[in-house]
């Protein structure tokens, strides 16, 4: 696979072409990246002020009630600022977007109250953290193509709390398959970050998270040499992954990864700490000249 063109790369290519004048060329290289003006960042914060304040009086009302008193509570907290999100939003305005944070926050209560709904109607805890973040999951998949964040963030944070939930309602905290699962998932959110949802980074960066995070517990949850490959194998397998994906998160996530487990497995190896460094820095030297040999044959190629 060649070597991809950076942004600036392809402007210069575009006015050498003759694609792009000169002004044209200049005023793409020193555009922001994004912009945000002052009064929607105050209407965020006063958005933001708003629904705590709406979720805190609520949670006082019924504070002295019962726990399904709570769980009413933070509905009706919930289909409030839900409300509130719809009358605010209007499509191609800054207002669409601090309706889609008001959503967030509103999935949220209401993902809780079902949540305590179920668990007062005999199911337990982490059943009912499982069914409700499940539905979650489901609705932040619906919406992440349509919505600018929402429906990514919702699906983000969701994934992540359904499988914790799902581990502990399987009673797998101290087996493998926990890893493996934060693992998948962490895949799962990699390989959404790189599709057409709407802040595609947020699953990225927590995927790539979820993923060294669930190898490194892998590679360390039983002492012996075989879990330490197999969790070194999945470490590569993420760094190999992001040498085509070409994300910086993903990049960064893996070569971590693939250092955290080479230094689980050669210590598992080789007991003088002295002998771990050298083979340490043996191991990262020939990363560096099989890497340079693989480019100068794609070049000679």
């Amino acid at each position: 696979m060649g070597k991809r063109r950076t942004v600036r790369e392809e402007i210069a290519e575009l006015e050498r072409s003759g694609t792009l004048t000169a002004q044209q060329a200049s005023v793409l290289r020193e555009a922001p990246r994004w912009s945000i003006e002052a009064n929607e960042l105050f209407a965020y914060l006063g958005g933001l002020i708003a629904a705590i304040g709406v979720t805190w009086l609520t949670i006082a009302l019924v504070q002295d009630t019962s726990q399904l008193g709570i769980a009413v509570g933070m509905l009706i907290a919930g289909a409030v600022i839900g409300l509130g999100a719809r009358l605010v939003h209007r499509p191609h305005h800054w207002r669409s977007r601090l309706a889609e944070a008001l959503a967030v926050v509103a999935v949220g209560l209401i993902t809780g109250a079902i949540g305590i709904f179920l668990n007062v109607a005999g199911l337990a805890g982490d059943h009912a953290t499982t069914v409700a973040t499940g539905a979650c999951v489901v609705l932040g998949v619906l919406s992440s193509r349509r919505s600018q964040f929402a429906g990514t963030l919702i699906f983000v944070i969701a994934t992540q709390v359904f499988v914790a939930s799902l581990i502990g309602t399987l009673n797998l905290e101290d087996s493998l398959i926990a890893a493996l699962l934060f693992i998948v998932s962490g895949a799962v959110l990699i390989a959404a970050g790189v599709s057409r949802i709407g802040f595609a980074l947020s699953a990225r960066v927590v995927g790539t998270v979820s993923y060294v995070l669930g190898t490194f517990t892998f590679g360390v949850m039983q002492d012996n040499v075989s879990t330490s490959i197999g969790a070194l194998i999945i470490a590569v397998l993420l760094f190999a992954m992001s040498t085509r994906l070409l994300q910086l998160e993903v990049i960064a996530g893996g070569a971590i990864a693939v250092t955290l487990t080479t230094s689980i497995l050669v210590s598992r190896i080789i007991d003088d700490q002295v002998i771990q460094g050298l083979a340490i820095v043996i191991i990262g030297i020939a990363m560096v000249i099989a890497a340079g040999a693989v480019n100068k044959k794609r070049r000679s190629s």
